[in-house]
């Protein structure tokens, strides 16, 4: 158990469910208890990770972030390799981080762990040495496509149709990927078994640290969800050290659309033609210039290299 004299509460009034009472309702929880040292409100135009350093810079104990994975990401990004805990209370629209934590879905019982909670070290992604994500990094179509979620709930319906026009005509692209071990290792633990496999696919059972594929694209797994609560790498945990690749090759655009209908709103489902790999780091590249994303955040295109930063950032999280 462990219990905070002074708790920071950045809230951001933009943030999918962060509407006024939501956030009433969690500066009383907080305050209730006497835990409540400072609020600061997220404003257009204000650095959050400037709002973070002023904070670990006057001595805060924790720091609570009411808002979704974006708001998150911004804080916890300035918090890496700090140890000063980072509590996730989820008002957001997906919350994927917190879902990742097993947090309480509820705002006030995620209030609830400054009392209750233990504090937990978890990995962090990194893509070419300064871009962090907690979620999933992205390569080729899924870059282009990340908005999608964000157009939907935004009613932007322009947008919405440009990302599936994107989605009906892209094709699949050689990508080359190297790893920082032998393959047979870095595939050993593949998902395969988890549903029958429809068609013989080749078992990457060599020495060799690089392979060439052609695929849709590649995702880069932190934790196990991202986007829509999309389970797009399913076996990812956050204190393992590693990365979980899932590379999506010959899928067809059908079966790319409704493998996507399937692992929404967090569920799993298997596919024979996604491959999974485990590495520490990863290189990218391809022939032609394809997308990269961090979190949905667009980072440049190909060449890039994708690493982790094991048990890099302190988070809250239930006991049990």
């Amino acid at each position: 158990m462990t219990r905070f004299s002074q708790v920071a509460l950045i809230q951001n009034p933009a943030s999918g469910n962060g509407d006024g009472p939501a956030r009433l309702a969690v500066r009383s929880e907080l305050a209730k208890t006497g835990s409540l040292w400072k609020e600061l409100v997220i404003e257009p135009n204000r650095s959050i990770a400037g709002l973070t350093l002023e904070l670990l810079r006057e001595g805060v104990d924790l720091i609570a972030v009411a808002g979704g994975d974006g708001t998150v990401r911004e804080v916890a990004s300035t918090l890496v390799g700090a140890t000063v805990p980072l509590l996730v209370i989820p008002l957001g629209t997906f919350n994927n981080f917190a879902r990742s934590l097993a947090l309480p879905a509820d705002p006030i019982r995620a209030c609830q762990l400054v009392h209750t909670g233990a504090v937990q070290r978890v990995d962090v992604g990194i893509a070419n040495g300064r871009h962090f994500f907690l979620e999933a990094a992205g390569v080729g179509v899924d870059a282009q496509l990340f908005p999608l979620g964000e157009a939907i709930k935004q009613g932007r319906f322009a947008a919405v149709l440009r990302s599936l026009e994107v989605a009906f005509v892209h094709r699949q692209r050689p990508v080359e990927l190297k790893f920082d071990r032998p393959l047979e290792r870095a595939y050993q633990r593949s998902f395969r078994g988890e549903s029958p496999v429809r068609h013989r696919r080749r078992r990457f059972r060599n020495d060799r640290r690089r392979i060439r594929l052609r695929s849709s694209f590649v995702a880069v797994g932190n934790g196990p969800y991202y986007g829509g609560n999309f389970t797009v790498c399913p076996g990812a945990k956050l204190d393992d050290g590693l990365l979980s690749v899932g590379v999506f090759r010959d899928f067809s655009k059908r079966e790319l659309l409704f493998h996507f209908l399937s692992i929404s709103r967090g569920r799993r489902q298997y596919h024979p033609k996604l491959e999974i790999f485990e590495c520490a780091w990863l290189e990218v590249r391809a022939e032609d210039k394809l997308q990269v994303h961090v979190d949905g955040l667009s980072v440049g295109t190909t060449p890039v290299r994708f690493g982790v930063r094991p048990k890099a950032l302190s988070v809250m999280v239930p006991t049990d």
